[in-house]
C-alpha cells in the first residue's frame, strides 16, 4: 500500500508540473502571436522575417501546450484508477 501511495504522489507531482508547463507554453504562444501581429504591421523585410519565425514558435508552443494537456489528462485518469483500486481494497 505504501508503494501505491508513493506512485500516486509521483503521479500527482508529474500532473502538477505538466500543468505548469502547459500554462507556460500557452502564455508564450500568445506572446509570440502578438509579436507576429505587431511585426507584420511594419514594411521592413527583416521584421517580416522575424514575424514568420515568431509565428512558427507560436505554433510549436501551441503543440507543446496540447501535448501537455493530453499527458495531464492521461495522468489524471491513472490517478483516478489508482484511487478506485485503493477504494476497492478497503472494502
Amino acid at each position: 500500500m505504501a508503494e501505491m501511495n508513493d506512485v500516486k504522489h509521483v503521479m500527482q507531482y508529474l500532473h502538477s508540473e505538466i500543468t505548469r508547463i502547459e500554462t507556460m507554453a500557452g502564455t508564450l504562444s500568445s506572446i509570440e502571436r502578438e509579436h507576429y501581429q505587431k511585426l507584420t504591421n511594419f514594411e521592413q523585410k527583416e521584421l517580416v522575417d522575424i514575424a514568420v519565425e515568431e509565428q512558427s514558435a507560436a505554433r510549436q508552443l501551441g503543440t507543446i501546450k496540447q501535448m501537455c494537456l493530453n499527458m495531464s489528462q492521461q495522468i489524471d485518469g491513472m490517478i483516478r484508477t489508482m484511487d478506485r483500486g485503493a477504494g476497492d481494497e478497503v472494502h
